[in-house]
């Protein structure tokens, strides 16, 4: 071969070229991002529309229904979800990959823009922006003080900590949540407002005219110009006291004759706690192009920088940190890297013998990964838990190839004589390169076909599919020019020499003629060797359904969800006494590093909205490496004593934090999507549901998406009595709101800073139905009536939240699988439903992990169909033979069967990540069966051996390789499937699984292919496979032409 020729000797220029490569990958190395997921860039937009004091019905209808019905004719979408709560309207809009962002975002806009005169006229402006599905908060601050009230708290947070951490490279915003928001409370007096004859509208028309810093004009007093300006902004409470509302000559009312005027705070909707004490939450969010990793480190240094200049009453924590996250499990993905890597030094050493040997192994290693960065880099890759687990992988296959070229120098040199160590180096890389380049071909269209199946997988396992084909390409070049370089310079002058060292030799010839006399034996009884694989492989697929299935394995980093879902309608400091509580249970607990409570607060996306019977306590454990309990275990164990701790009429959830940031991923580990019309029929149906899985063993956790209980007063207004004392329903409905909710008539400026002043009632004066019918009205044309003269006020019920999907209405039913896999719950529930009847137009569907699971499904039948195909026409082309790839592919399946016997003596269930294990038992029996058949052709075309002379012959050559190859990958997948270190789960059922499909591989590859290769080719005499077939194909061709 040219390329080694010129490698072997001109070492200088071969040595100068790989230094260069390696400094390439050592730079590409220091610019690679980290991240903890790859990048999987489906364009999503987010529309938020806020609407005070509006029910999720009216939402729904109002908003919901025309903004959906535009946004569904949007080009490239994939599929709308969205989610009505009080007082907001949430819309995300999903595209399909490839679609560009900012295409979305314009068309996205332009919809709104269409649908913009439809909405109602009192809504805040609709927010829409872009959003990426993996973009999280990649730091939450906390913020307290032991003297400062929550009010001065937030708005310090608000006005001034904010922007200091808006101002660090690569944040792209913040959200708040807790404290309290500084507000100017004007309360009512509705009996003095009825004594003086006045309506809240001339209130508040009064405090806005009184208000107000305007640009006059312009007056031009001899050379000079001077503008005019009204300065007229409240500067005090007493100010706005003193604003007359009402002048006579009798005397003047004011403001403080008929209201109470405070500085305060927005009503109470969410409170946020850190280890029990009162705080405000800060959390960041970063651009979408920007590294999480600096980001958070950014954000880390900003706030060192600023700690000198704190307020001394003033403390800044860190709740969750994503740098930590993502550090800590590649971290531990590197240390099982450089844990395979030595692993595999040594497999190769022992094989070998030879320290010079094993030295060029040491070089070819990090050579080979080294330069694989500067790939990574030019391909736009980040270092993250798939990447690094291709690494992982792929440390196996570096030394492939090499192991090859020097296991057949090493042979040659032991058995002939060369006359010189450049000569050897040249004949023995010759002489394998044709097999190498085919097996590596081989090998990567094993794996490239994966990039052409749709959806979430290939979009999640891609870089981890080309970082292993990148590595196995710059393998086979290292293969056959630097190894072959460095063999012959590191053996010395003389070509010949001993194999290895010579106990070790005895040693592995002795293994080698016990293998040949298992292997004649076992080629002499073909049936008997047939029929024990066959056998193994049925047992082995009856284990396939006792595995269970999840899409990704949950990681053991220490994050605990405790969830409060109360009875609809529970207050807000309901819900927070039940959480001090179950605080009580954690605060002295040595496994808990930190804990963070929300009441009264859902986030949803990046931001936290207000709902009141609902709160949280996310748990942070300490170190994986400072416990000796897993996050599962410890869960299974704190479960007992939270649930000690009453929740009347409510759920109490404690799980492990769900993986975030992949699309659809879901809640809980399995969701049942009920869709309909109807929304009524939809809870019903919901609940049945709910019923049936808390009736099963397998699932814990059972909570339904919608509650149609929430307690509501409805205001039915007679029309024709309101037309005829001169009040609309408009004039009702928003005197109403602004009496109960409050009505923001102007802006008090403090500094630099405004803050609502806002009308209301005093809430101790409406606390019950008789409150809200004697709420005053004001007619148009003068005079007042009492709310009850005009309507009707009735105790009802109404939905917490309607969500949709595709414009269609559905309630989704959540739960988490209880001692047993994903998918084993799952097949339990399908049995269950099958009971439920529905009604005509509702369907059931499963989302979620249920969903991902159905995809991997789908997406593994196709990489496999690929896979193999590919592999096939790869091997015809190069044995130019049908018979000869279909002998190699056929033993494939009883390799698949050590890896159900692997996972099932483990406890592992199947997952996502196995489809990467499959992949590479499929490559390496392929790869491992083309060297041995290449070898067993060559023999009997060149020295004209029977089928079974020449594959003994074949085998007792290629023992050494096989054995090192599989060793070498085993060992490479050892720490990953101990899960040693922080990381490793999720890549755990691809190693456990690998490593047994190899460890069944080898004595496929050793026997069970020797004996088909021989039954078939027995048949064939003295005359290869291939020479049969072609000789075949003449008489054949000779036949159908004769006349």
């Amino acid at each position: 071969m040219k390329i080694t020729a010129l490698a072997v000797k001109r070492r200088i220029a071969t040595a100068v070229i790989v230094i260069a490569l390696t400094v390439l990958g050592f730079y590409g190395l220091w610019q690679l991002p980290t991240n903890f997921l790859p990048d999987m860039t489906y364009p999503l937009i987010k529309v938020y529309v806020y609407v005070r004091g509006a029910t999720p019905e009216e939402i729904d209808v109002n908003m919901a229904d025309p903004i959906e019905r535009q946004m569904a004719t949007v080009e490239g979408l994939d599929y709308l979800e969205s989610s009505s709560i009080e007082g907001m309207y949430s819309l995300s809009v999903n595209f399909q990959y490839g679609v560009s962002i900012d295409t979305a975002y314009q068309d996205a806009l332009a919809a709104m823009a269409r649908v913009a005169r439809k909405l109602p006229k009192d809504i805040d402006p609709p927010l829409v922006f872009k959003a990426d599905p993996s973009q999280l908060p990649v730091i939450q601050i906390t913020v307290s003080s032991d003297k400062w009230d929550l009010a001065k708290l937030r708005t310090w947070v608000d006005k001034w900590l904010q922007n200091q951490v808006i101002s660090v490279q690569g944040v792209a915003g913040t959200d708040i949540a807790g404290g309290l928001k500084r507000e100017i409370r004007v309360h009512l007096d509705p009996s003095a407002l009825e004594k003086y004859g006045l309506t809240l509208q001339a209130v508040v028309k009064r405090l806005q005219e009184e208000n107000i810093e305007q640009f006059g004009g312009r007056v031009t007093v001899g050379p000079r110009e001077i503008i005019a300006r009204t300065v007229g902004e409240f500067r005090s409470l007493d100010e706005i006291r003193a604003v007359v509302l009402k002048g006579s000559d009798a005397g003047k009312v004011y403001l403080r004759d008929v209201a109470r005027v405070e500085d305060s705070h927005e009503e109470v909707r969410v409170i946020t706690r850190l280890g029990g004490k009162d705080c405000v939450k800060l959390s960041v969010l970063k651009q979408a192009d920007a590294n999480t990793v600096e980001v958070a480190r950014a954000v880390e240094r900003k706030i060192r920088e600023l700690d000198p200049i704190l307020p001394s009453d003033v403390r800044l924590g860190i709740v969750e940190n994503q740098a930590d996250y993502v550090t800590a499990a590649l971290t531990g993905v590197r240390n099982a890297a450089l844990e395979a890597a030595v692993l595999i030094i040594l497999v190769v050493y022992f094989f070998l013998g030879s320290w010079r040997q094993a030295a060029v192994m040491m070089l070819a290693l990090p050579i080979t990964l080294i330069v694989n960065f500067a790939l990574m880099k030019l391909a736009g890759f980040s270092l993250n838990i798939f990447s690094l687990g291709g690494l992982v992988v792929a440390i196996g296959i570096v030394l492939d190839n090499s192991i090859v070229v020097i296991e057949n120098i090493t042979r040659l040199r032991h058995e002939q004589k060369a006359p010189s160590t450049e000569a050897l180096a040249l004949s023995g890389t010759e002489q394998v390169g044709p097999a190498i380049i085919a097996a590596t071909l081989a090998f990567l269209t094993v794996f490239l076909p994966f990039l052409l199946v749709p959806g979430l997988i290939s979009l999640l396992f891609r870089e981890l599919i080309l970082v292993i084909a990148g590595i196995v390409f710059i393998s086979l070049a290292v293969a056959i020019s630097a190894t072959p370089m460095l063999t012959a310079l590191l053996l010395g002058k003389d070509a010949s020499g001993p194999h290895g060292s010579g106990a070790f030799e005895r040693f592995f010839e002795n293994v080698r003629g016990r293998y040949e006399i298992l292997l004649k034996k076992a080629l002499g009884h073909r049936k008997t060797v047939l029929a024990a694989f066959l056998s193994f492989t049925v047992v082995a697929a009856l284990l396939f359904p006792m595995l269970g299935s999840e899409f990704l394995p949950a990681m053991d980093d220490g994050r605990i969800l405790v969830k409060v879902k109360l009875p609809t309608g529970a207050s807000v400091v309901e819900t927070d006494r039940i959480l001090r509580d179950l605080e009580g249970k954690l605060e002295k607990d040595p496994l808990i590093e930190s804990y963070f409570t929300m009441a009264g607060g859902k986030v949803l996306g990046l931001y936290t909205f207000e709902v009141a019977n609902e709160g949280e306590i996310d748990i942070q454990m300490v170190p994986r490496r400072d416990r000796k309990i897993s996050t599962r275990d410890y869960i299974r164990n704190l479960r007992p004593v939270l649930s000690k701790v009453p929740v009347p009429g409510g759920n109490l959830i404690v799980a492990q934090m769900k993986m975030k940031g992949l699309r659809r991923i879901g809640e809980a580990d399995v969701e049942v999507k009920i869709k309909g019309e109807d929304v009524k029929t939809l809870f019903d149906l919901a609940r049945k549901t709910a019923e049936t899985m808390n009736g099963l063993k397998v699932f814990r956790n059972v909570y339904v998406s919608m509650d149609l209980t929430k307690p509501e007063y409805q205001i039915r207004v007679d029309r024709v009595r309101a037309a005829a004392l001169g009040v609309s329903v408009a004039d009702i409905s928003s005197t109403t709101q602004a009496l109960l909710t409050g009505a923001v008539a102007t802006r008090f400026k403090d500094g630099e800073d405004f803050y609502n002043i806002r009308l209301r009632l005093p809430e101790q004066n409406v606390t019950s139905r008789q409150d809200i019918e004697n709420l005053v009205i004001s007619r148009a044309r003068g005079g007042y009536l009492r709310l009850r003269d005009v309507a009707q006020v009735v105790q009802a019920t109404g939905p917490v939240e309607i969500l949709r999907e595709d414009q269609v209405k559905e309630v989704i039913v959540r739960g988490d699988a209880s001692e047993v896999s994903v998918g084993q719950a799952l097949d339990e529930l399908r049995k269950a439903m099958a009971t439920i009847e529905l009604p005509g137009g509702y369907e059931v569907l499963y989302g979620g992990q249920a969903q991902m699971m159905a995809e991997m499904t789908r997406s593994v039948v196709m990489v496999l169909g690929f896979a193999l195909f590919f592999a096939f026409a790869v091997l015809a082309v190069q044995f130019n033979s049908l018979l000869l790839p279909g002998l190699i592919l056929a033993v494939i399946p009883f390799c698949l069967a050590g890896t159900a016997a692997a996972l099932f003596l483990t406890g592992i269930p199947m997952g996502a990540t196995l489809i990467i294990g499959i992949l590479v038992i499929i490559a390496l029996t392929i790869n491992q069966g083309v060297l041995l058949v290449t070898f067993a052709e060559s023999l009997r075309a060149d020295e004209a051996l029977p089928a079974g002379d020449a594959m003994v012959n074949a085998a007792k050559i290629r023992l050494r390789p096989v054995l090192m190859l599989s060793l070498c990958f085993i060992a490479g997948l050892i720490p990953l499937a101990l899960n040693i270190e922080e990381g490793g789960d999720m890549l755990q059922p691809m190693a456990v699984g690998a490593i047994g499909g190899l460890a069944v591989g080898v004595s496929v590859t050793l026997l069970l292919l020797p004996v088909i290769y021989t039954a078939v080719a027995g048949r064939a005499g003295r005359r290869s496979i291939t020479e049969s077939l072609k000789g075949l194909w003449s008489k054949a061709t000779a036949l159908r032409r004769a006349p």
